[in-house]
């Protein structure tokens, strides 16, 4: 329930999916700082593994600045993500744009073709809640490469997941936009909640939950050699050094 806020329990907010309101904001929320980490980190993993990007995978591409990227750089590039909304402002922000963008859920990847990279940024993989779609997912990612390729993906830590959360309330506009977001943290679950209520108009409010679960390191590298990986590494996302107690992101390259 969203917390008291002074406007009357008369005032009521109604339960959409994730990013149904935020994703024309995601850009200016968070998207745009995120995909400058990627970025940088992914021009230094390029300088340290044979990375192929002659056909690339983005998967849960979200608004497609990552997609955009590669394409500049001369590949090919397949998007997919599961939010209609978040393809659709992927669509309308790159109408120049060769990428094909399909929706697809990444526990069943279905590409028409094997890449030669695949990539899932920006914590996107912390939406799974169970292990069971962990395995499934990195198993789809491998079905998805060729033989030799490369999957760069991160994941949020626990410890940063258990940080992040907080019994305050905030509130702000974006764009405009008047939003509040609370969040809570289940430490015998493992899982993160975020709350981001919008006033969409007309005394309206909606509000979208975002849940992410915390992974340690070494069940995502069981994983993914289970999957039929030839091996994996794994950095903290921030410089690109060994992972410490109080890591915030991990960074991980497996390859085929």
């Amino acid at each position: 329930e969203p917390p008291e806020d002074g406007r009357g329990a008369d005032v009521k907010a109604r339960v959409i999916p994730p990013y149904s309101v935020t994703a024309c904001l995601y850009d200016v929320m968070v998207g745009r700082y995120a995909f400058e980490m990627w970025r940088e980190n992914f021009e230094r993993l390029r300088m340290v593994y044979p990375v192929d990007i002659s056909l690339v995978a983005d998967v849960a591409c979200g608004t497609g600045s990552a997609s955009r990227y590669l394409e500049s750089l001369g590949a090919e590039v397949l998007a997919c993500d599961i939010s209609p909304q978040m393809l659709r402002t992927a669509v309308s922000s790159g109408a120049e744009s060769g990428v094909r963008f399909f929706r697809q859920d990444m526990r069943r990847l279905s590409l028409p073709r094997r890449v030669t990279l695949l990539i899932c940024a920006t914590d996107a993989m912390n939406h799974l809640l169970r292990e069971e779609d962990i395995s499934l997912t990195l198993r789809g990612f491998r079905s998805a490469l060729e033989d030799g390729g490369h999957a760069l993906f991160d994941l949020n830590t626990t410890w940063q997941l258990r940080e992040g959360s907080d019994s305050e309330t905030w509130s702000f506009e974006v764009e405009g936009m008047p939003m509040r977001w609370w969040s809570a943290w289940d430490e015998e679950t493992g899982i993160a909640t975020v709350s981001m209520e919008c006033e969409v108009g007309d005394g309206l409010r909606a509000v979208e939950v975002h849940r992410e679960r915390g992974y340690e390191a070494e069940f995502i590298e069981r994983e993914a050699l289970a999957s039929g990986f030839r091996g994996v590494d794994v950095y903290d996302a921030r410089g690109l050094g060994t992972p410490s107690a109080r890591t915030r992101r991990l960074q991980f390259v497996a390859w085929s």
